[in-house]
């Protein structure tokens, strides 16, 4: 996922808390070498920084220093070589507390009872309008009653990839982490609707055997949406109103549909793990399993 700005900042207090290292001078008999210490950490550091995109001129500088040279967590090198990586090191670490201060002074806080939503891409105000809808009542068709008690309170916003931080309330979080679950689920039967789509007309069967394939495609996706919509009206509500399923399973269709078109839904960064386990990791969607429980087959005698 490409990182928010929230993101950012608590990766970046995260490695402020690790960039330490140590230069001693160790007099030789010919010149003065430098040892420096912490390299295994530093590596790391490094590394991660490389891979957020992050100080980029600094970082590849050090990349190519005789840190990366040796797989120990010590090196002793001479006296322009020790310049060079002090100098780097000292700049670093310069850039990640500046950096951080400003995004501490901009980014707000988040509450554990928020969750984050990253917009798929839109290109004018009237796509923005049409996400933004669907979001809206794909979120308040469940959570807005009596038992849920949630609101879609938008704390902030963040630009490039659009990020919405929403205040959604303690108990909407976990039935939100359900629906986006089930959306999930959903969205992975549907594309593997479409690749056997591909195949079957990959083999040139007649049109009406390929409709009667779809048919059955079709109708078994809606019997799983209505089989997910069933599960989580029975571990989140305690009426079982067709009304309410029927919501339900509106917001398991919409999501399933923005998850397609690249939104992402996310605990705040802050949710313990408890929590944060809820939600579906948008980067491992393939191997995603629905949590009905599966009936056990029974064994032959």
């Amino acid at each position: 996922m490409e990182a928010s700005l929230k993101l950012i900042k608590l990766q970046l207090q995260n490695i402020q808390t690790r960039l330490i290292w140590t230069i001693n001078q160790i007099p030789n008999a010919n010149n003065t070498l430098y040892e420096i210490s912490n390299l295994k950490e530093l590596r790391v550091i490094i590394s991660e920084l490389e891979s957020m995109g992050l100080f980029e001129s600094v970082t590849k500088i050090l990349l190519d220093s005789a840190i990366f040279t040796t797989s120990n967590d010590t090196i002793r090198v001479q006296a322009n070589e020790n310049s060079l990586i002090s100098i780097q090191l000292n700049l670093l670490k310069s850039l990640i507390e500046n950096f951080y201060e400003v995004l501490k002074s901009t980014v707000p806080e988040e509450s554990i009872d928020s969750i984050n939503i990253k917009l798929p891409p839109v290109n004018d105000f009237d796509e923005l309008s049409k996400v933004s809808r669907e979001i809206h009542v794909g979120l308040t068709q469940v959570i807005f009653n009596e038992e849920v008690n949630g609101q879609t309170r938008i704390i902030s916003v963040e630009n490039g990839s659009i990020w919405l931080n929403v205040l959604v309330g303690t108990t909407a979080v976990t039935v939100i982490a359900s629906l986006v679950w089930s959306a999930a689920v959903i969205f992975k039967k549907i594309q593997e609707g479409k690749l056997l789509e591909e195949q079957v007309r990959g083999l040139k069967v007649k049109n009406e055997s390929l409709e009667d394939i779809l048919k059955a495609q079709k109708a078994e996706t809606n019997l799983m949406i209505q089989a997910e919509a069933e599960h989580l009206n029975s571990e989140h509500f305690k009426v079982n109103a067709p009304e309410n399923i029927q919501k339900i399973k509106n917001s398991i269709t919409i999501f399933a549909e923005l998850i397609g078109k690249g939104a992402e839904i996310h605990p705040a960064l802050v949710a313990p793990e408890n929590v944060s386990n809820l939600f579906p990791d948008p980067t491992k969607l393939i191997g995603l399993e629905s949590k009905i429980k599966r009936l056990t087959v029974p064994s032959a005698n």
